[in-house]
């Protein structure tokens, strides 16, 4: 695979995608926003199961780490084959540009760090039909940490695309600018490297797939 030219704006504020202003508010979010909205979801997701169908608490916490856990697989998964093109990894045109390439072209701007609230809902309640039709009732407790397990990763994205790397404990940090300014067909995962191993996609030392260009607007 041969490199790719990619222009970055590090600091600049990415350019309007619609020219109507509701639009392009809602393509906009804070990370606080998501995390109330699937907060407040998963709390009475979890009250319905615990007082209609078990009052085990053992159990509940169980299938709610097990969703939490799920959720670094859909992680990997959306970002390696949703947010970049399936056959070469990119991401600079159509569907992908729209939801991640622009993130990647203007990778500090921190209105577009997180999917807005009408996606991340949609996407969310497919995820939840889908754990529903498999799992019934279960996906009461299952669903709402599949949820938390997305705003962590929200939370590690945002931080480390917003607060500077600590001297120490920075792998995050280092693995996900990997993934922006060396390699963008490796390091997939964000919140854990856990698939990248498993699928064989983990950073290769001294490899460039992408040849960055620093810009300003």
């Amino acid at each position: 695979m041969g490199k790719i030219e990619v222009n970055v704006y590090p600091d600049s504020d990415s350019p309007k995608l619609f020219k109507n202003k509701f639009l392009e508010f809602l393509t906009k979010t804070h990370p606080l926003v998501i995390d109330a909205m699937y907060l407040t979801i998963a709390y009475f997701l979890i009250s319905h199961f615990y007082v209609n169908h078990s009052q085990s608490v053992l159990f509940i916490v169980g299938l709610f780490f097990a969703g939490f856990f799920s959720w670094s697989f859909a992680e990997y998964l959306m970002h390696r084959f949703l947010y970049h093109k399936i056959e070469d990894a990119t991401y600079n045109t159509g569907i992908q540009y729209l939801f991640h390439g622009i993130h990647h072209e203007y990778p500090n701007d921190k209105t577009r760090l997180v999917l807005p609230i009408i996606p991340s809902f949609v996407i969310a309640s497919v995820f939840f039909a889908i754990f529903y039709l498999i799992m019934g009732k279960y996906a009461f407790v299952f669903g709402p940490g599949f949820m938390i397990g997305y705003c962590a990763y929200m939370t590690v994205h945002y931080t480390v695309h917003k607060v500077a790397p600590p001297k120490r404990f920075n792998f995050w940090w280092t693995f996900h600018n990997i993934h922006h300014y060396q390699q963008h067909d490796r390091a997939f995962g964000v919140t854990s490297p856990l698939w990248d191993i498993v699928f064989g996609t983990m950073p290769e030392k001294n490899r460039k797939t992408v040849d960055v260009k620093l810009k300003k607007e």
